[in-house]
This record gives structure tokens, sequence and C-alpha cells, in this order.
């Protein structure tokens, strides 16, 4: 990966990616911390969470933008944690629209690992599959799932 492109840096979630160990998780921790911090705390109408519905949707289209521009000839390298980000992004939806805590933050990013790990319900066959959108949209899937279940979750324990 050419760290002087400044798209690798996005594509390697800022340097999360490079992590030794389990870049997925430590990108997806990080998606985790960036929504915490810089999301969640600024989206408090419909209209925000609009805009953070719109921002996902321009991140995954980003996602797809820059993977053959990082990643040369591999095929979903380790250090591209950009699907991450935006699974993890996905996920957090139900917890930016129902304002709910920092608990149900860490229940939805242990979601998202487990689904994205594990590869349940249909998504190994789209991560078996190769190029940009495939590698977007397991991570897409894995997020989706995370976040209706999330839902559920939130909305009947209140």
């Amino acid at each position: 990966m050419n760290l002087k492109n400044p798209l690798s840096w996005l594509s390697n979630g800022f340097g999360s990616g490079l992590s030794p160990i389990a870049p997925g998780t430590v990108g997806s921790l990080f998606a985790a911390i960036i929504f915490f911090f810089l999301i969640n705390e600024h989206t408090i109408s419909n209209f925000e969470n609009l805009i953070f519905l719109l921002f996902i949707v321009a991140s995954f289209f980003l996602g797809i933008f820059i993977y053959p521009r990082t990643v040369e000839n591999e095929n979903d390298p380790a250090s591209f944690v950009w699907d991450e980000f935006v699974g993890m992004w996905i996920a957090c939806l139900p917890i930016s629209i129902l304002d709910a805590d920092l608990l149900w933050l860490v229940l939805t990013f242990i979601l998202f690992r487990i689904f994205d790990i594990w590869k349940l319900f249909g998504i190994k066959q789209i991560d078996q599959k190769h190029g940009a959108l495939y590698v977007m949209l397991d991570d897409v899937l894995a997020g989706t799932f995370t976040a209706v279940i999330i839902f559920l979750l939130i909305t009947f324990s209140v």
C-alpha cells in the first residue's frame, strides 16, 4: 500500500488497518470511536440522522472508488478497512436514531464483528466474490443485520 497516496489513508482507516493484529477489528473499533465522539454527539434530530445516512451512502461509494486505487492486485487485503468503517456506521444507525447509550454501542460493535468474522446469513457468498462492490457489500450486510438486531433489542427493552 502506497502511504503517500492520500486515498490509502482512507483505505486503511487512518492507519487502523495497518494493525498487525486483527486489523478489521481495530478498524471497526476506530469507526465506533469516530461514531461515538464525532457523529452520535451531534445527531439529535431526524434531519441530522438523515445527514448521517447520506454520509454512510457516500462513504460506501467512496469505498468502491478508493478500493481499486489503493489495494493494487490483492483481493480484500486485511489493511483495507474502509468497508468495516461503513459497515460499523450502518450498524450504529439505530443507536443514533433511538438515542441509545454507550452500552448499546459496545453490543453493536460485538455483534458487527460476529457477523463480519463468521460471515453468517449469506454474507459468506458475497465475501467469496471479487471486486470493490463485493468487498464493500459483505460489511454492508453485516452492518445491516446488526442494525436490525440492535433496533429490535433497543425497541423491546424499553
